[in-house]
């Protein structure tokens, strides 16, 4: 969906549905952050996320580049989208940052929505998961999911209903907990723009938890 093709509301909820770790959700979040001009940011990011990234992720960055400099010097085949998925993966979110510069700027909100359970859960086993042996497999055999496979998916599904990205039950739990966040914030703040950045596999919404809000879907891709 084009910038220039949504019409921007006095009010209401735009839910942008990113890929996530693609390289251009820096730009295209400030592009349309800026487009739309919320009085009140939301993400799909946890605060166990935040603070782990915070206090460990330059630590795994430090060992994936290190490994990424050593296949280098000993020129081993490495896969650079790769490595970016891996870094970041421990990075902050391009999102998030996007989301921090806009609302120090001006008069807005941020709110992070997600439920820590699920990110403890999935970062709890990160430093087995990161050790030196497996980032090498990683940049090595090329099977990181990478941002154009994803935007591959989502166009496929976009654009003919085919569902090869599976709404998954871990989803639903996660965006029921975040409607219900997002409906008390929006009572709060009536009357005011809301942006809510999510991933795009969460546009399906096949239990509707969002439509009692009547948002504008948005995918900035295309």
């Amino acid at each position: 969906m084009r910038v220039t093709s949504v019409k921007i509301k006095d009010k209401g909820l735009y839910i942008l549905g990113m890929i996530h770790r693609d390289r251009e959700n820096g730009k295209l979040t400030d592009l349309w952050l800026d487009r739309i001009k919320p009085h009140v940011v939301t993400l799909e990011f946890s605060q166990y996320g935040l603070k782990f990234r915070k206090e460990k992720g330059h630590i795994y960055r430090k060992r994936i580049e290190s490994v990424a400099m050593d296949m280098r010097q000993k020129k081993e085949a490495l896969d650079e989208e790769s490595l970016a998925f891996l870094c970041a993966y421990v990075d902050l979110p391009s999102e998030y940052e996007s989301s921090v510069r806009y609302c120090r700027d001006r008069p807005a909100l941020l709110y992070l929505l997600d439920m820590d359970l699920f990110s403890y859960l999935k970062l709890r086993s990160v430093e087995e998961l990161l050790n030196v042996k497996n980032i090498r497999k990683v940049l090595e055999a090329r099977e990181a999911p990478t941002g154009s496979a994803e935007r591959a998916l989502a166009r496929l599904y976009f654009d003919t209903g085919v569902q090869t990205a599976p709404y998954t039950d871990e989803m639903l739990i996660r965006d029921k907990y975040m409607s219900r966040r997002l409906q008390i914030l929006m009572r709060h703040h009536q009357g005011k723009r809301f942006v809510h950045i999510t991933g795009w596999r969460h546009l399906k919404d096949p239990d509707n938890l969002f439509a009692c809000l009547g948002p504008t879907k948005v995918f900035p891709y295309d």
